[in-house]
């Protein structure tokens, strides 16, 4: 299997707990395990469940099962993890043929505990039947009628259970107020600009997200996890800017400015960006910052025209790990750094960076401690003198 399961970055102990549970479904009698076991391997592989861990359920499944069926139950007490839980049950259910009457009971017992409404059992059988019969337009209508109820699922978790599933949402301007949360999980299209009040959260994840517009927020909470986000039209210099936010943390994520903007401007807090791609950006540097921290790590950036990263004022970096290609500016063509704190960058590789005067690498503006390139090379970068420039060995 290929794909990973939604709870994949999950701690341990929630992994090998959450595949008990299924265990019990999948390896408590022989007539399912001759049928669903391959599948339930799938599902530990998917969840990045170590395998030298899979004989281990089995064995708890037969040795320890009233500890870890209590764990299980204390383990899916929220809502989300129940219905992640469920439709992986429908997973196993759908294999089988001779063991059916006894999975039927198994996820039989698990509904009576999770005390679902009605309403809520409908949806798991609708999609579930509109999942068989490959009925995107019936699995369609089901989430929408769940929507409707006054229930939400995570759409992650519907396009795990059914690869074929898509649903996009279109929407105009939104503004988040203090005390409100939105989550943006699944294919949008938006036009217009997203403002995030002081005591307001946003959250992406797992998003595929088509904006004219931009992202503004104005101290409140911003967090993007395995998102892509393709910027059609953007009025300003950046899509997302933050001023006054404490904590912004950016992972796993494809950003396409298409030319339109930057990626990201924050002038306070603190700023972390891990395993992501940022491409195409202009106007200003791909990431401006002058917060107190930013770290960015394992990440690729290419088709910056006006420079990948700036820092200033007061802020600390550290650049790691990360690959910069095709980025342009008069000074410091992949990174400038005029701030008065330490800045390390390490392990990187720059190609093909320009810089029309000088540092077609790395520009710091004075030269002082704590400014360290280590590790780093160097292609087809021109000019090829002071590729880093005021480096303090």
């Amino acid at each position: 299997m290929d794909r990973h399961h939604p709870y994949w970055k999950r701690d341990h102990m929630f992994k090998y707990t959450y595949c008990f549970g299924l265990g019990v479904m999948s390896m408590g009698h022989m007539k399912s395990i001759t049928e669903t076991q391959d599948y339930f391997y799938e599902i530990m592989e998917a969840i990045c469940l170590p395998k030298e861990e899979w004989k281990q359920i089995f064995d708890d499944l037969n040795n320890r099962f009233e500890e870890w069926i209590d764990r299980v139950f204390l383990l899916l007490g929220g809502r989300q993890e129940q219905y992640c839980f469920l439709l992986d049950l429908y997973s196993i259910l759908k294999r089988t043929c001779w063991a059916k009457e006894y999975c039927r009971e198994i996820l039989n017992d698990y509904l009576q505990v999770f005390q679902l409404s009605d309403a809520e059992k409908i949806f798991f059988e609708n999609f579930y039947d509109a999942m068989q019969s490959a009925d995107l337009e019936k699995a369609v209508q089901t989430v929408n009628d769940m929507n409707d109820n006054g229930y939400y699922i995570r759409y992650d978790f519907l396009a795990w259970f059914y690869p074929g599933f898509y649903m996009e949402e279109k929407r105009t301007g939104i503004r988040v107020r203090d005390g409100e949360t939105v989550v943006l999980d699944r294919p949008v299209s938006i036009i217009g600009d997203i403002e995030v009040d002081k005591g307001g959260s946003l959250l992406i994840q797992g998003a595929d997200i088509k904006m004219d517009g931009r992202v503004i927020v104005h101290g409140g909470r911003f967090q993007i996890d395995h998102g892509h986000v393709e910027i059609v039209k953007c009025k300003g210099d950046y899509w997302l800017s933050l001023e006054g936010t404490a904590v912004v943390v950016m992972t796993d994520t494809a950003i396409d400015c298409g030319f339109q903007c930057g990626v990201v401007w924050q002038t306070s807090g603190r700023l972390m960006i891990r395993d992501c791609w940022f491409r195409r950006s202009a106007c200003g540097r791909m990431i401006h910052f002058s917060g107190r921290t930013i770290r960015i790590m394992d990440s690729h950036f290419s088709e910056a025209k006006a420079g990948t990263v700036r820092l200033e004022g007061t802020s600390r970096g550290i650049i790691e790990g990360c690959d910069f290609q095709d980025s342009y500016a008069e000074y410091g063509g992949a990174v400038y750094s005029d701030t008065i704190h330490d800045v390390l960058i390490q392990r990187c590789t720059f190609e093909r960076c320009e810089a029309r005067y000088l540092a077609a690498a790395v520009y710091f503006k004075y030269q002082k401690l704590g400014q360290q390139v280590t590790d780093c090379n160097c292609m087809a970068c021109n000019p090829v003198q002071d590729l880093f420039f005021n480096v303090v060995s």
